[in-house]
């Protein structure tokens, strides 16, 4: 394998191309692409469907319930799995479960001098589509991480999408679907996957929102359809940034960089080094580990890291701090010889990982989060997918004494800004009901 020589950055050379980075610039060669794929869709439903399949993955099908998986089939793929399959996927039930159990959901409910009740129910979504990726790679991971939040919210309906795929690889992600109480399975990928579950088709009925990472089509998709469905975000490639000093491990970080790098050929992969005397060990290292694991310059991991992957040098902590609110990853990593200085609130990233013997692959399995996390910069407005998602909340309020002069000054308030702002209708549903109660 050729050597793989890391790019080198100055802080203030990493923030100058940060800065400069278009986010929209990938968005824009595949957009037109997907917008026929989703226009199709929408117009043709079940034929289109079958184009697509013939198209991107060479199966020449009659119908699209060839494609459609029942309960009793996920069951019958759970049933054939061996004892450490089974075990491995419910332990990563059980852990993700686990965590988000412990998410506050209750309704809340209060009074005061206005209104008898004030305050906020919520309610699962009724129907949701949870999108996992597939094709020669399976994720089954990913199918657990979005439907035990589903099933846990209590989410009626589940509708399962991933690409078709071989039948051992098939059988893994219909296992999983049951594990994760998964109702009905599509074997469809791509843009027209999301298409069909926004806009449903004669086969397929359609979704109220759609979760769960993909490819660009993916994400471009779940963009274009925003507003007629819902969606959890747009996740795009995989990202990683690890802030460590002298004290890591060069191994470790080596792995955990090769490991979101092995993702897909376009992870972004960031190694920030406090006070570095020489980079050049953690290189040597980081081609040791390419050398073990058979990675030649074809793999993704290479790619990645040849081109999207980065060592930063700076100063101290808070230089790191700064670059980490400049990139905003997916995943941060802290490898540190003393932690009593870092304050997580400062931190916008989508998962933290603090220590050395964590990893952002724990995060990926069994460490109990979900591992569907914004990328792409969106860790500034956005957070990872979590059991509220499956929520919807109204608010709501009840008056009984409509006669209170607290009653009244809520009503003089309202009225004066309604006239305010020129809604005539506003101010006259307002300017009668003060008419019937105080005059």
């Amino acid at each position: 394998m050729k050597k793989l020589i890391l790019k080198e950055e100055a802080f203030k050379d990493f923030l100058s191309f940060q800065r400069s980075k278009d986010p929209l610039k990938d968005l824009d060669e595949v957009s037109e692409d997907v917008r026929k794929i989703i226009s199709k869709v929408r117009l043709k439903g079940d034929k289109a469907l079958l184009e697509y399949t013939k198209k991107f993955d060479k199966l020449n099908l009659k119908k699209i319930e060839e494609l459609i998986f029942t309960k009793a089939d996920m069951h019958h793929a759970y049933s054939q799995l061996d004892k450490n399959k089974k075990q491995s996927l419910r332990y990563l039930k059980k852990r993700i479960k686990k965590f988000h159990e412990s998410i506050p959901l209750s309704d809340w409910q209060l009074k005061d001098k206005i209104f008898e009740k004030y305050g906020q129910v919520s309610r699962p979504i009724k129907r949701v589509g949870l999108y996992a990726p597939g094709g020669n790679a399976i994720y089954p991971s990913s199918v657990l991480m979005t439907s035990v939040l589903a099933k846990l919210a209590g989410v009626k309906e589940i509708l399962l999408s991933f690409p078709p795929s071989r039948s051992d690889l098939k059988e893994l992600m219909l296992a999983a679907a049951h594990i994760g109480g998964v109702d009905e399975v599509v074997c469809l990928g791509g843009a027209q996957s999301i298409a069909a579950m926004t806009f449903g088709t004669d086969t397929i009925k359609k979704v109220d929102k759609i979760f769960g990472p993909g490819n660009q089509y993916v994400a471009e998709a779940k963009r274009q359809v925003y507003g007629v469905v819902g969606i959890d975000g747009m996740t795009g490639p995989s990202e990683v940034m690890i802030i460590a000093d002298e004290s890591a491990n060069n191994e470790m970080l080596a792995l955990d960089l090769i490991a979101q790098a092995e993702h897909g050929p376009n992870s972004t992969c960031i190694l920030v080094l406090i006070n570095s005397k020489n980079n050049q060990e953690f290189i040597n290292e980081l081609n040791i580990c390419f050398n073990d694991l058979n990675y030649d310059e074809n793999s993704n991991a290479y790619s990645s890291l040849k081109n999207y992957g980065r060592i930063v040098n700076v100063k101290n902590y808070n230089e790191a701090k700064e670059i980490c609110n400049e990139f905003n990853p997916e995943h941060l990593q802290i490898v540190l010889k003393k932690y009593e200085n870092i304050n997580l609130k400062d931190l916008y990233a989508g998962a933290i990982f603090l220590g050395q013997n964590n990893t952002a692959v724990l995060g990926d399995y069994c460490a109990g989060p979900s591992h569907v996390i914004p990328t792409n910069g969106a860790t500034k407005f956005s957070s990872q997918l979590s059991v509220q998602d499956f929520f919807v909340n109204s608010s709501f309020t009840q008056i009984e004494d409509s006669r209170s002069k607290d009653f009244k000054k809520v009503l003089n308030n309202s009225m004066f800004i309604a006239e305010q702002e020129g809604l005539l209708a506003h101010a006259k549903a307002v300017g009668l009901r003060i008419k019937k109660l105080f005059n």
